[in-house]
């Protein structure tokens, strides 16, 4: 090779290396009907790799500062541990009741896990996952929400009508908010501030002030399902799965945007904040739809396995 092709391919490795969504950004999508991860390369909007878990898994978790992914398989009652680096299953912690949610503290440390049947959530260790905590909270619970601070746990009780408020470090109940009928999916907006969970029988979602207590109610499709909100914390995309819709929320004045149809029975959603896209898991189409945030129009559609569900903050990004 001359000079100035060895020139000309260090400056495209450069290119490609730098080229935002290209490296380390994906996506991880759980698979009900086939027992298995669907991960998508963000960059280029591909699957890469199908990662085999437990039996029917439904939430999800990532973790860009330990590299790993969690997935809760509910008829397998485990966890099972994926190396984001490698994409490949390291572990599988059983446990003995019913997960359904996630999620990750933000240094990594500990994973909470919703228990749908014995109304409980559990804190394991991600260093040992034999250290595990437990506290009883309300019926069913289903979502789960930290705080960007990792000092509070917050828990939509689907069967109480309330989200559960947990303080990590004591692993006690310190309050109980009523909301709406039967919440689901709930989400914290990235600047701290609002907590949105979605009341699945009332075509719903409630906002909830973390500073002041207030709390409102915005109508939505028929039967949501789970919210996504984009960095800026302005937008608030909601999963309707009997409409085949997301509905679209101005988070100023708590007023809809549009609507956006989607595939069949859309369920997880999550914000993709390096290439500003939103994608959504449809169970019954197989799939996940990628939207522009900004123009709300579909630009693509990625088949996944079966019974798409991604229930859970399911999007990594490797500069995070």
């Amino acid at each position: 090779m001359n000079s100035k092709n060895l020139i000309a391919g260090c400056f495209i490795a450069l290119l490609t290396l730098s080229r935002p969504g290209l490296a380390n950004d994906y996506a991880y999508i759980t698979n009900q009907g086939s027992h298995d991860v669907s991960v998508i390369d963000l960059g280029s909007n591909k699957v890469i790799a199908t990662i085999a878990v437990g039996k029917g898994p439904v939430g999800v978790s990532v973790s860009a500062a330990i590299q790993r992914v969690f997935v809760s398989n509910v008829e397998s009652q485990s966890i099972s541990v994926i190396d984001s680096a490698s994409n490949v299953m390291l572990d599988e912690i059983q446990l003995s009741g019913s997960p359904v949610a996630v999620a990750i503290s933000p240094n990594g440390d500990t994973l909470y896990v919703a228990d749908w049947y014995q109304d409980s959530v559990i804190a394991i260790s991600t260093q040992d996952s034999k250290q595990q905590r437990k506290v009883s909270i309300g019926k069913a619970p289903a979502g789960l929400a930290i705080s960007p601070d990792g000092k509070t746990l917050y828990v939509s009780n689907r069967d109480s009508d309330d989200i559960g408020v947990i303080d990590t470090a004591s692993m006690t109940v310190t309050s109980r908010i009523p909301v709406g009928a039967h919440p689901f999916g709930i989400s914290i907006s990235p600047d701290g501030q609002h907590l949105y969970a979605v009341n699945v029988h009332e075509d719903s979602v409630s906002v909830i002030g973390l500073a002041t207590g207030e709390t409102h109610k915005i109508q939505v499709g028929t039967r949501p399902y789970c919210a996504a909100i984009s960095p800026d914390s302005k937008t608030v995309f909601v999963t309707n799965t009997q409409d085949d819709s997301v509905s679209v929320i101005d988070a100023a004045s708590r007023k809809l945007i549009t609507t956006i149809e989607t595939g069949g029975f859309p369920e997880g959603i999550d914000f993709d904040k390096v290439s500003q896209r939103v994608y959504v898991a449809s169970w019954s189409d197989d799939a996940v739809t990628v939207i522009d945030a900004s123009t709300h129009k579909i630009v693509d559609t990625i088949k996944t396995g079966q019974q798409s569900r991604a229930f859970g903050r399911f999007i990594l990004n490797g500069q995070d």
